[in-house]
């Protein structure tokens, strides 16, 4: 089964089982078919596999498309939006060779003259990487940009992110709504989930709540729930050739049709989780109208309170974008439209992969009304073929909830029947929230955060802060006004208490600021950026010669180093030095013990290096 780079590991026995039995059909079709590094022979077997035989049923001339689908894509990147020194990013990606996506905002995304992965060696392979590794770029694919473009945000918006890893798209939410709105980043697979928690440390975010949940299960939080949805649902990745060739020789129409249940379940939640008002971006990176518009038929079948919304397409100006399909055959295993005869014994196939004017045509039981809304409404969603803008294939849908389908004003995952039917004067039950263990994130000591904030100078009202272990995070406040500082309803109408994110399962909550490391609360490297404007303690600003000689290695005993500045003496334990360079203020934390030894990884100063034109760190050595 060829899964997209983002599906999700099953997590329940009946589900692994299928997904073993799968992967065991793969490798078998691997056998058969077989991949090759031969060029010439890679292209010839493309040509007649049922990929392209579907996409030429699609409508869809397969010469131009083979000739881009079959090419690695451009290296693609966003520009961290919040970073003092974005201006000195910038000019580094001019230099490079970038030109600035015209259809994403603020010159914030750039493409690279240059195949993904693929940097000139040198100076140019470094500085991506570098540049990346430091939390100032972020490579990602164009086309996975645009859910996020086609969401009204504002400062108060509370979003969700049903399928959030690697975190392209999470991180991307969290930086547009910065500093104030916030992001819970969900993602039910361990592995999967560290690189979502790596990329946010890496970003520098705060206003990100990682949870861990099958998407399809997501924990509730209080009313009146999210304001907007991400439910860019796992899916067998045909839209993906240009990185993944596998597709290739593994892909079959049955994956779609296999697939196309986890994915309507996984929406299904997120569209119950919304509320009134609020809109959801249902996207994929497949070709095949089974997990893109039968996928988007069946939810407004299922959740009458969803409205698609016709996607503007004057909000990506020098896109090209194609309409939604409102008609599609089903497919055989090679990528033929089967008759109806055929379809009978097509695997896997249910009435619901059917296109409205087949449903209408079966006979089967449907509203026929509705059914014809239905055609008129799909081609409202969006495609993205290959060769159209030199990008990764791509499926858009955007679904709203209608105020008046809800009259409470709350997400509909919140209209109990049960309560509904309570007794006046009934008051709900509180129940009791899980214990605390060691991985628990709860708010932060008083005493604890008092203490830390005064250390360094800083005015904490601008933040929530919370504890984990031997670490502090900050987080905006909306983190505890709207999820952990509210009651939030059961399904039998109970309340789960306040101070507590259950029935969320939150793992992660803001970003790592301090850490107690030798009785002394540590800065974080990584949340400097965010915290360096409020510190007024515990800091220093030095010369750049000074802060110079200290990243080349100058490790003074500290009497030497407050003789040659001539400064009071420094306080034992982590400090912070400041300077001045290129205009924009670098701050840079030490410890302070017999010496003064510099705390900044080796890309960070990299970085700091290239910016005073110095050797790289391992030149100079």
């Amino acid at each position: 089964m060829a899964l997209c780079p983002r599906a999700c590991t099953p997590t329940n026995a009946g589900t692994l089982c299928k997904w073993r039995k799968a992967q065991r059909e793969v490798a078998e079709a691997i056998s058969v078919r077989g991949p090759t590094d031969n060029e010439e022979e890679r292209r010839s077997k493309a040509a007649t596999c049922a990929l392209t035989s579907m996409v030429k049923h699609l409508g869809i001339d397969t010469v131009p498309w083979l000739a881009s689908a079959l090419e690695p894509l451009p290296e693609t990147l966003r520009i961290s939006l919040h970073r003092s020194d974005r201006e000195w990013t910038l000019d580094q990606i001019k230099k490079l060779g970038g030109t600035s996506l015209s259809w994403m905002p603020e010159d914030s995304a750039w493409v690279m003259p240059f195949a993904r992965g693929k940097a000139p060696e040198g100076t140019p392979q470094r500085m991506m990487a570098l540049l990346h590794e430091t939390g100032r770029v972020t490579r990602q694919e164009a086309a996975s940009m645009l859910p996020v473009l086609l969401l009204n945000l504002t400062q108060d918006t509370l979003a969700l992110d049903l399928c959030a890893a690697p975190g392209s798209k999470a991180t991307q939410l969290a930086e547009a709504l910065h500093p104030s709105g916030v992001v819970v980043a969900n993602e039910p697979v361990s592995g999967r989930l560290n690189m979502l928690v790596s990329n946010r440390s890496r970003l520098s975010l705060a206003n990100m709540v990682i949870t861990q949940h099958d998407g399809r299960h997501l924990g509730r939080i209080p009313p009146p729930g999210f304001d907007t949805v991400i439910a860019d649902v796992p899916c067998t990745g045909t839209a993906t050739t240009r990185k993944n060739r596998d597709v290739w020789w593994n892909w079959t129409p049955k994956e779609g049709r296999r697939m196309f249940n986890m994915q309507v379940e996984i929406a299904m939640r997120g569209a119950a989780l919304l509320a009134p008002g609020g809109s959801m971006v249902y996207s994929t990176c497949s070709i095949d109208p089974i997990e893109n518009e039968a996928v988007v038929a069946e939810l407004l079948r299922r959740c009458p309170y969803l409205e698609l919304v016709p996607i503007d397409d004057s909000r990506l100006p020098g896109l090209m974008l194609h309409p939604g399909m409102n008609d599609w055959p089903c497919f055989d295993q090679d990528g033929v439209p089967a008759n109806k005869r055929e379809r009978a014994n097509l695997p896997f196939l249910t009435d619901s992969h059917l296109s409205p004017s087949d449903r209408i045509t079966k006979g089967i039981e449907v509203d026929e009304q509705f059914e014809t809304q239905l055609i008129e409404v799909l081609p409202g969603c969006r495609r993205l073929w290959h060769m159209d803008n030199d990008t990764g294939g791509f499926f858009l849908a955007v679904l709203r909830h209608r105020n008046e389908a809800s009259p409470e004003g709350v997400a509909q995952t919140f209209r109990s029947r049960r309560e509904l039917r309570r007794e006046p004067g009934w008051v709900p039950k509180i129940r009791t929230a899980p214990p605390h263990d060691k991985n628990t994130v709860i708010r932060a000591d008083p005493d604890v955060q008092a203490s830390v904030f005064s250390m360094y100078g800083m005015d904490d009202s601008p933040y929530s802060v919370w504890q984990r272990g031997k670490r502090l995070n900050i987080a905006p406040p909306m983190v505890a006004q709207r999820i952990y500082d509210k009651e939030c309803p059961t399904n039998k109408g109970e309340r789960w208490p306040k101070g507590t994110f259950h029935p969320l399962r939150a793992v992660h909550v803001g970003m790592p600021a301090f850490t107690l490391k030798k009785n002394s609360w540590r800065t974080r490297q990584e949340a400097l950026y965010l915290l360096s404007q409020n510190i007024t303690k515990n800091t220093m600003e030095i010369d750049l010669n000074t802060f110079t000689r200290l990243l080349r290695g100058w490790a003074p005993m500290v009497e030497a180093f407050e003789e040659a500045l001539n400064c009071d003496p420094l306080p034992k334990g982590a400090f912070l030095f400041t300077t001045v360079l290129n205009g924009d203020m670098e701050m840079i934390s030490v410890w302070v013990g017999a010496r003064i030894t510099l705390m900044v990884d080796l890309s960070e100063q990299n970085i700091i290096r290239r910016k005073l034109e110095l050797p790289w760190r391992d030149e100079e050595e």
